[in-house]
């Protein structure tokens, strides 16, 4: 089998594995009885966590070379503190809190170690898109049978198939290599070895911390379609019925948007596919904000074909080209727990605030003028970048 395919169904059981956690988190928090604000800290905690794991990951990962081993492990642990979340309840609350806090911090890192993985890689670099497809297939394909797993509400059962996956994740990851060395000589002394002054000089670069902030503003909202347009379907008539086909369309629209950004990505410029982002972010959750059924809400969720892809791919490749190669994870991980980290423990608690104090619908309206905000960023960062070189 091809090393490409290898990693497609490391993906597919990956993602499928994080959808048995992510998909079900406020459904199985709600039927425990607690409410938005709480719901809220909950989905906060592993913000935290994701900071953490990244940069602790991304430091040993350039560190020792091995990130084929510290995906493994990353997987392992998921695994066990995912299905410990369903085997605890509201009775013990604060060991509740702590085990998701880690679980989601697992589940987000190591989703991305898997991106450093492949983009280590010089025979499938390029293939990062499509690999990505077969990863948001796996989430798509269990986010629809979650529910079969689940015998009279028990969301117990979920341990069976956490075990099952990650004992075929284990095959198919074993067989591929780890990130391949430079083969000419020449090029190997070209480049450093990992060092924290590295590590130092990238925190000031500006240009580092300009994208990581725009992705900060894209990604508030991004966390938003995971939380209170939840809180918004399930306040719906039968609204509990269609959370499983939210999160399934999600992830099928993504699948040929990945593909097609696959044929796409060495022709167009990365900062368009944040815009393209940024702009049906805001047109999805205008659509969120009118929705008065869950038919309207479930539409506006097709518009993941042009959001999540396009800034995943485009946020990759950016931070790839601006970060030197002895600093590759560290410089990824980084990143990423800033925008994704920080943005993931703001978003649900500002968006339970926002409802208490407000409304859903305007807290809504709030998350749709955000990537207007990132676009309005990027704009003065280039007049000053364009000022800074005539000066």
């Amino acid at each position: 089998m091809a090393v490409k395919n290898k990693f497609q169904a490391v993906y597919f059981f990956q993602y499928a594995l994080m959808a048995l956690l992510m998909t079900q988190i406020v459904p199985f928090l709600t039927g425990q009885g607690y409410d938005t604000v709480q719901r809220g800290w909950f989905l906060a905690s592993y913000s935290v966590t994701t900071i953490v794991f990244q940069i602790f990951i991304g430091y040993y990962s350039d560190r020792s070379k091995q990130i084929k081993k510290i995906a493994m492990v990353v997987s392992t642990l998921f695994v066990c503190f995912a299905s410990s979340f369903y085997l605890l309840g509201k009775d013990t609350w604060l060991i509740h809190f702590i085990v998701l806090a880690i679980a989601g911090g697992l589940s987000n890192t190591g989703a991305v170690v898997l991106d450093n993985w492949v983009l280590s890689q010089v025979a499938v670099k390029n293939e990062i898109a499509s690999i990505k497809a077969i990863g948001s297939l796996g989430w798509s394909v269990m986010s629809i049978c979650v529910p079969l797993f689940i015998f009279n509400n028990d969301y117990q059962w979920l341990v069976a198939p956490f075990l099952f996956f990650l004992v075929i994740y284990f095959c198919f990851a074993k067989s591929l290599p780890e990130a391949q060395r430079e083969k000419n000589k020449q090029k190997k002394q070209e480049i450093k070895e990992f060092s924290l002054s590295d590590m130092y000089l990238l925190i000031k670069n500006k240009e580092f911390l300009f994208y990581t902030l725009l992705f900060f503003l894209l990604y508030l909202t991004i966390v938003a379609n995971n939380t209170i347009v939840i809180d918004k379907l399930l306040l719906m008539d039968s609204g509990h019925a269609f959370v499983g086909s939210k999160w399934s369309i999600q992830a099928f629209c993504e699948i040929p948007a990945y593909f097609l950004l696959n044929r796409s990505v060495t022709k167009w410029k990365n900062e368009r596919l944040i815009f393209i982002s940024g702009f049906f972010l805001v047109l999805q959750f205008l659509i969120y904000t009118i929705s008065r059924t869950p038919f309207l809400l479930l539409v506006a969720s097709f518009m993941q074909f042009f959001t999540v892809p396009a800034f995943t791919i485009g946020s990759r490749m950016i931070i790839s080209e601006i970060t030197p190669k002895n600093v590759f994870s560290s410089g990824q991980l980084l990143s990423i727990s800033i925008y994704m980290g920080i943005s993931s423990f703001i978003s649900p608690l500002l968006g339970g605030v926002l409802v208490q104090q407000f409304s859903l619908n305007r807290a809504l309206l709030f998350f749709s003028m955000l990537p207007v905000g990132a676009f309005i960023f990027y704009c003065c960062y280039r007049k000053y970048q364009r000022n800074s070189w005539t000066a």
